[in-house]
């Protein structure tokens, strides 16, 4: 290459940069620092999680010494510290189940209304779904509890929702509709289920369905 192609290359390279430069430099600094941004975030979010089960546990060691106070402070912790953590939601129904314990129905609803509206884990929901329903059926208000269980997504818990089912028709005399919620309850229960014989009595005490 000769000097005057190397100085031609130069006065490109220089025009180049003129015009790219400082747009190249920005481009590098953002993916640095959208780099740095997700890593920190990475590592914030699992310090989180650790935090969150650390308390988790806590809570659950808390509850088995019926430290009842310390346990309750723990978790409000979780529920309010944590609530983007799967651990909040598990500690909101162990709230709730300490408010049955003292007696308190409305403060356990509010906890299960809770999980509902803000646990990650479909599992989770199901439970205080359920947990819920049968507190509403036993404050008499079969129709929420039954609108509660209209829903699509019941995570594994098929056989429970169709038992609860069963267990309102059954309390409103309504026996073929109770028949029918504990029947399609038993075919989601696994063979040879210690299960079946309660499903069975239920059915028994229904007596006879009619005549098809």
């Amino acid at each position: 290459m000769s000097e005057y192609d190397e100085q031609e290359e130069l006065e490109k390279l220089k025009a180049w940069w003129k015009n790219y430069g400082n747009a190249l430099i920005f481009g590098v600094v953002l993916g640095a620092a959208v780099l740095f941004g997700y890593r920190y975030w990475t590592q914030y979010q699992e310090q989180r999680l650790q935090d969150a089960s650390t308390l988790y546990n806590q809570l659950i060691l808390e509850m088995h010494n019926k430290k009842t106070d310390a346990a309750r402070k723990t978790g409000e912790s979780l529920v309010n510290g944590y609530s983007a953590t799967p651990y909040a939601g598990m500690a909101g129904l162990l709230l709730a189940r300490l408010d049955i314990d003292a007696g308190d129905a409305k403060t356990a609803r509010a906890h299960l209304q809770w999980v509902i509206d803000h646990a990650k884990d479909p599992a989770t929901v199901s439970a205080a779904r359920l947990r819920l329903a049968r507190l509403l059926i036993g404050s008499g208000e079969k129709d929420a509890a039954l609108a509660l269980l209209n829903v699509k997504d019941q995570a594994g818990f098929e056989g429970e929702y169709e038992e609860l089912r069963g267990d309102i028709y059954a309390a409103e005399g309504k026996r073929d509709e109770a028949r029918a919620a504990y029947r399609e309850a038993l075919k989601h229960l696994p063979a040879g289920s210690t299960y079946i014989p309660v499903l069975n009595m239920k059915l028994d005490d229904l007596g006879p369905g009619r005549a098809s």
